[in-house]
């Protein structure tokens, strides 16, 4: 996206598998689109370290995004 990050926020929560995310909105400078990210509520831990979700992501895919995390994968698309 773009260079930097000039708003972050927080635009919903869901608890999968006992964990609370929190789903943040992303606008970038010089950068058209939005990006989200996800955090784990407990730890504050970014969760979305390699790649940000281009759309809001679904119960589905926090799904799979805990899971690979669990399982120590940082790809979990």
């Amino acid at each position: 996206m773009g260079d930097k990050v000039i708003a972050e926020q927080l635009v919903d929560t869901h608890t999968v598998d006992g964990h609370t995310l929190e789903v943040h909105r992303l606008t970038w400078r010089d950068a058209p689109g939005l990006s989200y990210d996800v955090v784990d509520r407990a730890t504050s831990e970014l969760l979305t370290v390699d790649e940000s979700f281009d759309n809001a992501p679904t119960l589905d895919q926090l799904h799979k995004l805990l899971e690979s995390q669990k399982s120590g994968n940082t790809s979990p698309r």
